[in-house]
């Protein structure tokens, strides 16, 4: 028996052309992407018109966006109550409306978090909620989880501009409850998370907790957000987990888990959002990088890469600048776990069926933790197909391989891992 290595695993592409590579949409310009999937089409809301509003785009795959205008215009009947810096858009699709969440500075000079709606995903949205929280309050980045009961929550960022802790400008994400349908704050806001690992520079005069996005995984929930300054290379994504929406939060040791990789371009990936693939088999992280690496600014472009749970742990397989297989490209190709073996080589076997027609599975060892690359190329040397993927522990795996788009012929198969290559050769027969 087969046992799936994680509740969600990215899966392969079958040829070249069937991918994409990071960043996506030709779009720039922009910062804090937000995607919402509704009825089969993908809708990104950004900080884009920061004097004026907010932009839109929308894909059918998640790779390939076109500007629709501005969902949100500052000059339409009823949305004139902000004076600039629009910010972090987020749409949710909510009793039947679409409700955009957004940050605007207000005449008092303080930021502020609004709500406004719109029966079409596209906008215009009009302005509901101004503000939507207490009109002293100097908030943020806001972001909605429905729980599975219904009841609506909200997260947000107490902007470090305005709150000072023991004389230290800080970034605190908040929650609080909100009245189902009416979408009003209820209770008093709860203390989430604030700068306290050292990747957070908590000991700075300036210190950002920003950028929630919660979800809820297995019965427990996730508190996604980034640190540091977004016009900084460090700008990057860790997350907490909790029991109860309200926390206790328990920030994971390992963050961050989406940072820069300056070697191949990356620099200050974060607020990010989450989305599946268009079959909804994969889960999907979307986020900010800096247009320009070697001079960070509020210029950046949007990203997405593959992000998956491997029991408890939330896992990002990036970020990349690498080709990726496209979003929901093959639901049959996956590698699976199948048995620890007491032998410490890394070894490859020969496919089994050979010759095969359409279908076979390749077996391989790992003696250890790490990321395994699988390439396959034709007799002429054009790599067809490729997966990658971390595995968390020693043991034997198989690929099951679906070439039902290739032709007959001779291929190649080859397995990378921790700096080794092996190679094997296989024949299709159709």
């Amino acid at each position: 028996m087969c046992i799936f290595l994680s509740f969600m695993s990215p899966r392969v592409s079958l040829a070249q052309d069937s991918t994409y590579t990071n960043p996506v949409g030709n779009i720039s310009g922009i910062g804090d992407p937000f995607v919402l999937k509704h009825d089969g089409q993908y809708y990104m809301y950004c900080t884009s018109e920061a004097s004026r509003g907010f932009k839109v785009w929308q894909s059918a795959d998640l790779v390939n966006w076109t500007e629709k205008g501005l969902a949100f215009d500052n000059g339409y009947p009823g949305n004139g109550w902000g004076t600039g810096d629009f910010w972090a858009p987020e749409v949710i699709f909510y009793d039947g409306l679409f409700h955009m969440i957004y940050s605007t500075r207000a005449t008092d000079g303080k930021l502020k978090i609004c709500l406004a709606k719109s029966p079409y995903a596209l906008g215009p949205f009009v302005n509901i909620k101004n503000p939507l929280l207490d009109s002293a309050l100097t908030c943020i980045d806001g972001d909605f989880l429905i729980d599975d009961d219904g009841t609506p929550y909200l997260y947000y960022s107490k902007d470090c501009s305005d709150n000072i802790i023991n004389g230290k400008h800080v970034s605190q994400i908040y929650v609080q409850q909100l009245t189902p349908h009416s979408l009003e704050a209820t209770g008093k806001p709860i203390l989430c998370i604030q700068p306290n690992q050292a990747w957070e520079h908590p000991q700075a005069e300036w210190q950002w907790n920003e950028g929630p996005f919660a979800l809820k995984h297995n019965g427990k929930y996730y508190l996604m957000y980034s640190a540091n300054y977004f016009a900084n290379a460090d700008y990057a994504i860790g997350y907490a987990v909790a029991d109860s929406p309200f926390g206790p939060w328990e920030k994971y040791s390992g963050n961050p888990v989406l940072a820069k990789d300056l070697s191949i371009g990356v620099s200050g990936p974060g607020h990010n959002s989450v989305t599946r693939s268009p079959d909804d088999t994969e889960m999907f992280v979307v986020y900010h990088t800096h247009t320009n690496p070697d001079s960070p600014s509020g210029d950046r472009q949007p990203n997405i890469d593959r992000m998956y749970f491997h029991e408890d742990t939330l896992k990002i397989i990036g970020p990349t600048r690498s080709p990726q297989p496209m979003p929901s490209n093959d639901s049959t190709s996956i590698i699976r776990f199948i048995k620890v073996k007491a032998q410490t080589k890394f070894t490859l076997q020969q496919n089994q069926p050979n010759p095969f027609n359409a279908q076979t599975v390749i077996r391989f060892f790992i003696p250890e933790a790490g990321w395994v690359v699988i390439d396959i190329f034709d007799s002429l040397g054009k790599k067809v197909a490729f997966y990658s993927e971390h595995v968390d522990s020693a043991g034997e795996y198989q690929y099951h391989f679906n070439a039902t788009s290739l032709p007959s012929g001779v291929y190649y198969y080859q397995i990378h891992f921790k700096g080794r290559i092996l190679r094997k050769k296989m024949v299709q027969i159709r």
